[in-house]
């Protein structure tokens, strides 16, 4: 037999296997073929707002609402937030950890965080989210939620009643 069957046998019937020689090309041709492939999951994130009159906060709303974590946008120094569109065209921010509705704009919101130290900021999220959890919550869908928040300059206002 010649040296080219003998080869091809083995390699066949399990003689010893030569890697194919790779190129730089090859590795980053796969890279970049991996990343399209892979599609990003969303992520589950509850929003909320307290409802406040004018002597106490009166009820807690919030919905659940899907999002990308490519999407998040800096607000400050290791603090991410989430810009989103609402039904009726407005945009609100979020807060990523807590997902406190912190604003109505960006820009709104980043000139009042340049205001505060991070641990200022910190200390306000969570008493507010310390404050949400220990109140009734009304869990409401995406179109009920928006519905029964209007987004002003300063704050969210209740527009919308809802039965305890």
């Amino acid at each position: 037999m010649s040296n080219f069957f003998k080869s091809a046998l083995k390699r066949i019937f399990g003689g010893v296997k030569k890697e194919p020689s790779r190129t730089l090309g090859d590795e980053s041709a796969k890279q970049v073929s991996a990343r399209v492939i892979e599609p990003e999951t969303p992520i589950i994130l509850t929003i909320w707002t307290i409802e406040h009159n004018r002597y106490t906060a009166a009820r807690a709303l919030c919905t659940d609402v899907e999002i990308f974590s490519s999407e998040a946008i800096s607000l400050c120094e290791n603090i991410n937030g989430y810009v989103l569109d609402t039904p009726n065209g407005e945009n609100v921010v979020v807060e990523a950890r807590t997902g406190s509705l912190v604003g109505h704009s960006l820009e709104v919101v980043r000139d009042g965080v340049r205001e505060m130290s991070k641990g200022q900021l910190n200390t306000q999220l969570d008493t507010a989210r310390k404050e949400f959890n220990r109140m009734k919550k009304f869990e409401l869908s995406n179109d009920e939620f928006w519905k029964a928040i209007k987004m002003g300059c300063s704050e969210t206002e209740i527009t919308q009643d809802y039965q305890e």
